[in-house]
């Protein structure tokens, strides 16, 4: 599926190899101006909003991962765990993830991400001795729905939304990504 077929998102960011670090490959380039779907001028504060979100990855204008978070720090924070997925501790996703855009990227193809925001709603949550009303997000559903609609479309999940799509990673993602937690676990 095309990117320019989606009317419920836009764009933030383009990937480009990040030549100053030597451990991580890309660096999240975020566009000086950033527009809504509707093509309203959106503030970038909506980059560190704690809202939940939906990320679109798009290789070529072609969506390759579909994601969802509500991480605070809003989608930087999100999108933080695969810029700096060649240190630390991070998980094969976001490992992974991080060496596909990579690859992508040496091949001459333009990575760029996309938003897709919804607004906080009233509803009662409960915790463990009484319910409250307050504000509260639906991205967990937003990003289900743009998973089911994709699969709607296509007849399965996005490429490299491995985990929903119920395959193996590639071999030389996984093996490579086994190397770097053992060279990690030898240096402490």
């Amino acid at each position: 599926m095309n990117i320019k077929d989606v009317k419920t998102a836009f764009k933030i960011a383009d990937v480009v190899l990040d030549k100053q670090h030597k451990q991580n490959h890309i660096k999240i380039d975020y566009l000086s101006e950033l527009t809504d779907e509707k093509g309203n001028k959106t503030e970038k504060n909506i980059l560190r909003d704690d809202a939940g979100r939906v990320y679109i990855i798009a290789v070529d204008g072609v969506i390759k991962k579909i994601g969802g978070s509500q991480s605070k720090g809003g989608i930087k924070a999100t999108l933080s765990f695969y810029q700096s997925a060649m240190q630390g501790g991070p998980s094969l996703r976001s490992y992974g993830i991080h060496l596909l855009i990579k690859e992508a990227i040496e091949k001459g193809k333009k990575v760029e991400i996309y938003l897709i925001t919804s607004k906080s709603v009233r509803a009662f949550v409960k915790g463990l001795f009484s319910e409250e009303r307050k504000n509260t997000n639906v991205f967990k559903e937003m990003e289900d729905k743009c998973k089911e609609d994709y699969k709607k479309i296509e007849g399965d999940f996005p490429e490299w939304n491995y985990q929903e799509r119920a395959v193996p990673w590639p071999k030389n993602i996984h093996e490579s990504y086994v190397k770097f937690l053992t060279k990690r676990v030898k240096r402490r």
